[in-house]
């Protein structure tokens, strides 16, 4: 992903403060790095294995953002000036903004080849990358909270392998979460804070907050699904911290200089990377009214509280243990948001046993249980809604965009993963050695031999805690990693049937529908010939209208209306038609007095519309 990250080891509290040297938290970085990349792609090997050929999940919303990551590689190679203009749409202004962008992943694109090949396997690597990044951002925040290794990557693993990934496999900017968790950390290494030992003036460092906000800013890059609640928390967070150091006594113990002048450049910069990627979405909703969601959508995506502990069809463990479950939810490819049962189990350990205190642990529980009482949009049985979810909806800057309330989960399960780090550190601490060792007193009392005994038994006892402290995070880092295991199918997306560079554009295949055209625009990345196809967030006025115009091709009234489109060739893919599709016996109309020329080929006819 290109992001430097380095997590400090957090001493305990009766511990004088002090900065061990670079190359440990250098080492522990590169170890949890290449942990988390090795477990990621095993656990997606079968991506891997059709990395330029194959999507995760459905051939749907995974085609339409291989296209856009292939366009998005070849736009900024070769015209970044018209990045935000694609040729799909008939080039309608700004239509990369149609839905959300996932800029962030286009440095992988320096590895792949140009084309619908380069971009599947920028998907697939998307996918992955976006997987092992979230253990790494969980794993650092942990550990900036105060949470030993172990337990630190029980964090990770919860966050990375939680199971409402597995159904967002289609949405690899939900997926990207790994930024969010990693800027926090960074932030609050910087700043001096910690769940575990509060605010510390004097473990500042203007480096650390730096590098949060740079992260920050990179974050954005992957999209407003989840980036207008990072900005809000991270608007939230800002304001938490005065508010406490105000209220704690502290007022004669300023921040250092050089962290309040790193907290206000980065937030600057962090202000000027969202003014830089706001312009074409605004200019698209002032372009397009129909774009503004109403909330007449909500229910559709609003989770009710079954829907937060049910995990999606393709989870190895839970999949057929789970139909029932399933099959009561509205609609479950956006309802199945379970974070994980071991997961949560720890949490609920973490609220009685842990070793954040438990003012601050008390917090956290409620800012979880808030955000999974929003998660619910207007499921919640108080009020639908009205109290809770939609008050934000209707009124918070930027939230009006947001219909898939479940997808608050990632904040959900990032709250969890910080209450069972804290459970699981406490246990271990409690079988560590030191804890389970007797005190050597009197030895020098003692005959040799017996001493030697003692000395050997305290060894032992020692040795045996540590095993066990290992145990006690090394199984449940185990079986939350086997409730992410997926059996995620990954469909091979059939190629166009003719090279669509020999035709003249511009170019509408058909069938065009909704779900379809993902994988017709990403036909179109071979060569970026103009199209006629797309679709993306929301359906624009012109595209249905083209779409009802060209229902009855081939006959005069089409031709004409796609003629005044500028439509110069329309290609027909027999193997792509049901019997319900209105093109369904278009290849046996008879085109005579049409002014058009038909041309077939084993599994294409293409029409040449030109006169």
């Amino acid at each position: 992903m290109g992001i430097v990250v380095a997590t400090l080891p957090v001493e305990q509290a009766e511990q004088p403060a002090r900065r061990p040297p670079a190359r440990s938290w250098i080492g522990e970085f590169l170890a949890v790095v290449v942990g988390s990349v090795a477990v990621t792609c095993w656990a997606f090997r079968d991506m891997l294995s059709g990395l330029s050929t194959t999507v995760p999940g459905e051939p749907g919303d995974p085609s339409y953002f291989a296209w856009q990551l292939a366009w998005v590689r070849h736009a900024l190679l070769t015209d970044p000036g018209g990045l935000w203009t694609t040729p799909a749409f008939l080039r309608a202004p700004d239509n990369l903004a149609f839905t959300d962008t996932v800029l962030g992943y286009t440095p992988l694109g320096l590895f792949v080849p140009e084309g619908m090949a380069g971009g599947l396997t920028l998907l697939n690597l998307a996918t992955v990358a976006a997987g092992a990044v979230a253990v790494v951002g969980a794993y650092a925040l942990a550990r900036a909270m105060g949470a030993g290794r172990l337990a630190a990557l029980v964090a990770g693993a919860g966050f990375g392998f939680a199971p409402w990934r597995l159904q967002q496999i289609i949405h690899v900017n939900v997926l990207s979460t790994g930024g969010i968790a990693l800027a926090l950390a960074l932030l609050a290494r910087g700043t001096g804070w910690s769940l575990r030992r509060g605010w510390e003036p004097e473990r500042m460092s203007w480096r650390w907050i730096t590098a949060g906000w740079v992260v920050a800013c990179y974050q954005l890059t992957f999209g407003f699904a989840l980036g207008i609640w990072f900005v809000h928390t991270l608007g939230v967070v800002m304001v938490l911290w005065c508010a406490g150091w105000l209220l704690s006594g502290r007022r004669t113990a300023w921040p250092a200089r050089s962290a309040v002048i790193a907290h206000a450049g980065g937030g600057a910069l962090f202000g000027l990377t969202l003014l830089l990627l706001l312009p074409p979405y605004l200019r698209v909703q002032a372009a397009h009214p129909e774009a503004r969601r109403g909330e007449d959508r909500l229910p559709l995506f609003s989770p009710p509280w079954r829907g937060l502990l049910t995990a999606p069809d393709t989870s190895w463990f839970w999949g057929d243990r789970q139909t029932t479950w399933r099959a009561a939810l509205r609609w479950p490819q956006e309802m199945a948001l379970s974070p994980g049962v071991v997961l949560l189990a720890l949490a609920v350990t973490g609220v009685f046993c842990s070793v954040w205190p438990w003012r601050r642990r008390l917090a956290l529980v409620l800012a979880t249980a808030a955000l999974t009482v929003l998660a619910m949009g207007t499921a919640f049985p108080l009020g639908h809604g009205e109290w809770t979810y939609l008050p934000l909806y209707r009124h918070v800057p930027g939230w009006s965009a947001l219909r898939t309330s479940g997808r608050l989960m990632v904040w959900i399960t990032l709250g969890l993963c910080l209450l069972a780090a804290g459970a699981v550190a406490r246990l271990s601490e409690r079988l560590g050695p030191e804890r389970l060792s007797p005190e050597p007193l009197g030895l020098e009392r003692r005959g040799r031999g017996r001493a030697t005994a003692s000395v050997d038994g305290v060894r032992g006892v020692r040795a045996l805690g540590a095993v066990a402290a290992v145990l006690v995070a090394v199984v449940p880092v185990v079986l939350v990693v086997g409730e992410g295991l997926n059996r995620t199918p990954h469909p091979t997306l059939a190629r166009a049937p003719v090279d669509l560079r020999t035709l003249a554009p511009p170019i509408l295949i058909l069938p065009s529908d909704d779900l379809g055209d993902y994988t017709l625009m990403l036909w179109g990345a071979d060569g970026w010939p103009v199209l006629a196809n797309g679709n993306s967030g929301f359906e624009p006025v012109r595209q249905r209208a083209l779409r009802v115009k060209a229902a009855s091709f081939p006959d005069a009234a089409s031709i004409a209306a796609l003629r005044a489109r500028g439509i110069m060739t329309v290609l027909l893919v027999p193997s792509r038609l049901d019997a319900r599709s209105p093109w369904a016996g278009a290849a046996g109309k008879p085109i005579d007095g049409l002014g058009i020329t038909r041309t077939v080929l084993p599994d294409a006819v293409v029409y040449r519309l030109s006169p």
